[in-house]
C-alpha cells in the first residue's frame, strides 16, 4: 500500500473515527482504524462491534500500490492533526507491522496489526435506505424497551435486535 493525500481530508475523517474506536478495549484491533486503498478510493473504517464508521475519500488522493492495514485510530489521528496545513502526507506499509508515513521533513513509523484480525462487514453499506413509520416504530420501541436490561454485567441483554422481515 503506498498513497499520497493531503492532511485536512485524513484530518476530517479521523475526527469522527474517535467517536467509535474503543477507549478501553478487550480487543486491540478495536482501537485500529482500517485504512484500504482500492478503485481509487481510500477507505477508512473503523468500529466497536456496535457501531461502524466508513468514510470514502476521492478528494486530494494520489495512489501508487493498493493495499490494506490497521494502525491505531488516536495515535494516527493525533500525528496527523499536529502536522502543518496545506501539507501531502505520504503512507507507505512497509510490512505487515509497520506504516511509514512522512510529510515534508517528518517521519513516522507507526506499528500496524494484520487486517485479518479486523472485523469483517460483508454488508454492502450502500444499501438502499428502510422507511418506517415514526409512530409505529416508536410504538414497537416503547412495547419492547422493557425486555432490555440495565445491568453492565450482562451487556448481551442491553440492546434490542432490529432486523427486517417480510409480511403477507
Amino acid at each position: 500500500m503506498d498513497f499520497y493525500i493531503t492532511k485536512e481530508e485524513v484530518v476530517k475523517s479521523l475526527n469522527l473515527t474517535l467517536g467509535v474506536v474503543e477507549k478501553r478495549q478487550t480487543l486491540p484491533i478495536l482501537s485500529n482504524v482500517l485504512l484500504e486503498t482500492k478503485n481509487n478510493k481510500l477507505n477508512i473504517i473503523a468500529t466497536d462491534l456496535d457501531i461502524i464508521f466508513h468514510d470514502e475519500i476521492t478528494n486530494d488522493l494520489k495512489i501508487d500500490q493498493e493495499g490494506s492495514t490497521t494502525t491505531s485510530a488516536t495515535v494516527l489521528y493525533d500525528l496527523m492533526r499536529k502536522l502543518p496545513s496545506n501539507l501531502d502526507v505520504t503512507f507507505d506499509l512497509q510490512s505487515q507491522n509497520k506504516l511509514k508515513i512522512s510529510a515534508k521533513n517528518s517521519k513516522f513509523n507507526l506499528l500496524c496489526l494484520p487486517t485479518d484480525n479486523f472485523p469483517n462487514f460483508a454488508d454492502d453499506f450502500k444499501s438502499s435506505p428502510i422507511k418506517l413509520d415514526g409512530k409505529k416504530f416508536l410504538s414497537l420501541l416503547n412495547k419492547t424497551k422493557i425486555s432490555m436490561s440495565n445491568d453492565d454485567t450482562r451487556h448481551y441483554l442491553n440492546g434490542i435486535f432490529i432486523h427486517t422481515t417480510a409480511s403477507n
